[in-house]
């Protein structure tokens, strides 16, 4: 598979999240009504969670369009590069935002007394997610700067 397929897929995949994300924040509204119908005392936390949720689209949105830029780079065969290292550090940032971002939440359900096992299960699992890609990108982002080295080295070299 050479850097313009390859490029293709990953823009393909991203396109894919993107839709599936539309899907995800449109239909947030519907289980955000049947929690406050299930614990009336949420009320007041309803505009708090659509703020969040708000917030956490643009940072997944803001993760997606940086991993588009990436693709790009790598479609033009600057697979490790400079640019490449900084947007995975970006989006490593994005996943610790998003990370603590499920945290607080958390921690406002269980303030509120509304932290149904299912919602915990839930985030806890998003908070699993976001730590793994946090890590995993930033891991990336290092054997990217390692990768340019090591390639410019050698470009020097012949």
């Amino acid at each position: 598979m050479n850097n313009q397929k390859l490029a293709f897929s990953l823009r393909l995949f991203v396109l894919i999240l993107g839709l599936f994300g539309l899907g995800f924040f449109f239909a947030i509204p519907i289980p955000v009504q049947f929690l406050i119908q299930t614990y009336p005392q949420a009320e007041g936390l309803r505009w708090i969670i659509q703020s969040m949720l708000f917030l956490g689209g643009i940072l997944v949105y803001g993760a997606l369009f940086v991993f588009w830029k990436i693709c790009g780079r790598i479609g033009c065969n600057r697979s490790f590069c400079e640019e490449n290292a900084k947007g995975l550090k970006q989006i490593s940032w994005i996943s610790w935002i998003e990370t603590g971002l499920c945290l607080l939440g958390m921690i406002l359900f269980l303030v509120d007394g509304i932290l149904h096992p299912v919602l915990l299960l839930l985030g806890l699992g998003v908070l699993s997610f976001g730590c793994l890609m946090a890590v995993a990108t930033t891991t990336l982002a290092y054997l990217v700067t390692i990768a340019e080295a090591i390639q410019t080295e050698n470009e020097l070299v012949v």
